[in-house]
Parts: structure tokens; sequence; C-alpha cells
């Protein structure tokens, strides 16, 4: 029997999770934690921000504080899943 492959839109939070090898902290992750898990400084975290290219983030009104949900930010990170150079991302 042909083994399909599990398309990024039907992969479950855990299933992230497992791909990434990432142990979820079931709370909002910071700019810093988000770099670590990308292997970017916070800089390019920033940079990102700031361009509109990196995953939805949250700031609370009235602070500085900028948080990032662990379901957002792993679905961003599989939505740039290719099998090809030549392809763009899912």
């Amino acid at each position: 029997m042909a083994h399909k492959e599990l398309s990024v839109e039907d992969m479950t939070f855990e299933q992230h999770c497992e791909l990434f090898n990432y142990t979820p902290k079931k709370r909002p992750i910071t700019s810093k934690e988000l770099a670590d898990l990308r292997g970017v400084s916070e800089r390019t975290v920033e940079g990102d921000r700031v361009r509109g290219v990196g995953p939805r983030y949250f700031q609370p009104p009235g602070t500085r504080r900028v948080m990032y949900s662990e379901r957002d930010v792993l679905a961003w990170l599989v939505s740039g899943a290719k099998h090809s150079t030549s392809e763009n991302a899912a």
C-alpha cells in the first residue's frame, strides 16, 4: 500500500511539535525563545516582525512586550515545508 504523506494543513499541534522536536511550554513564548527555536538572532526575529514575514505575534496594549503563540509559531514553521528548492512554500 502506498504511503500518503500528511499535508501540513492536516497536521495537529502535537505532530508539529514532534516534527521540530519541540516540547510545548503551554504559555506564550518570547522573541528570545522564538529566536532560539529558529536558530537565529533576536534581531532577525525583530526584523521579520517589522517586515511582516514572521509568525503572528501579540503585544498587550500599553506594553512593549511581544509574545508568540506556540501554535502560531509551529504552524508558521510548517507552512514553509518544501520538497525541492524549485517549489514555493506549502
